[in-house]
């Protein structure tokens, strides 16, 4: 009897160390079955090398992904479709410059800006396998680009007119340099989160900005007060002119008049003055008299005589 319960007991116990073994095998066999999720791709590391000879075969859509045991078979998945954005930092604070880096301007300014980047992975292969410390990569491209394009560039333009100038011309320009790194992202947009100056730096450009408004105010309002003064000022002295040139015309007329007179009559007064003379005086007399509306002329006795030309 104990012999039998041994035997007994010796199957039952190899039976379920058969079915253990057995599931075992299922569930490594079924380890290597992955779920790529919508939105994902997936590569496959085989001994830690990259399965497939072509992008077709060494990127996974999103579906059902056959593959070895975890033990062979390294799964990378990626999201391609997601945006995912980075903020980049050209300072540490803005209380000083002296607390951490800074920009300098073409015009030899310093100012401090901070940035964010949005952008999709392009490249999976390139995005998980090829790059280290792809924020790195992508806070140094953006820091270096805006370094350069701020060194050509003068403070006023990036604060104000050419900020979008200025943000696209980075745009541009982070993703050459990104592509030139082959590091698999296309850049989708580029946004200028702060553009300002160090608080000391900050004080002095705002009073240069405001002597330069006002000193434009002051230039503005003598402008003005120049093209109302100045063309009234002409306006007077041209009829000032055009008055003294009527004189002038009228005066050398009369002058003219008596001239041509005077020497109308001077051969005749030569033969006879005296009776040029009297012709003269009473042609001029006659001529008074007819300006002359009565004559009153008062005698020592008060008598009163009226004479009517």
């Amino acid at each position: 009897m104990k012999r039998e319960f041994l035997e007994d007991v010796l199957k039952t116990v190899s039976r379920i160390f058969v079915v253990l073994i057995i599931a075992v095998l299922i569930g490594v066999a079924f380890s290597g079955v992955r779920i790529v999720k919508s939105g994902e791709v997936a590569m496959v590391l085989r001994f830690g090398k990259l399965v497939g000879d072509t992008p077709e075969e060494q990127v996974h859509k999103p579906g059902l992904l056959f593959c070895f045991p975890g033990f062979i078979d390294e799964v990378v998945t990626v999201s391609t479709d997601n945006v995912m954005q980075q903020d980049v930092y050209t300072h540490y604070t803005d209380e000083s410059i002296a607390d951490g880096t800074y920009m300098l301007t073409g015009d030899n300014n310093v100012i401090l800006i901070n940035a964010m980047l949005k952008y999709k992975v392009s490249d999976p292969v390139s995005y998980a396998l090829k790059i280290n410390e792809m924020e790195s990569i992508i806070d140094s491209s953006v820091r270096n680009v805006m370094l350069e394009n701020s060194a050509r560039t003068d403070v006023d333009v990036i604060m104000t007119s050419g900020k979008k100038d200025f943000q696209d011309a980075i745009f541009e320009q982070v993703q050459d340099r990104l592509d030139t790194l082959n590091a698999g992202i296309a850049v989708q947009a580029l946004e200028l989160t702060s553009v300002t100056m160090p608080k000391p730096v900050k004080m002095i450009y705002e009073g240069v900005n405001a002597a330069t408004i006002e000193a434009s105010t002051l230039m503005e309002e003598a402008q003005q007060y120049w093209n109302t003064v100045v063309p009234s000022a002409e306006a007077y002295a041209q009829n000032l002119i055009a008055d003294a040139n009527s004189t002038h015309a009228s005066k050398v007329a009369d002058a003219n008049m008596n001239l041509t007179e005077f020497w109308g009559v001077l051969d005749e007064y030569k033969r006879d003055p005296e009776v040029v003379r009297t012709r003269i005086y009473s042609q001029k007399l006659s001529t008074i008299l007819d300006t002359i509306g009565s004559i009153r002329v008062v005698q020592n006795d008060d008598s009163v005589i009226i004479i009517k030309p």
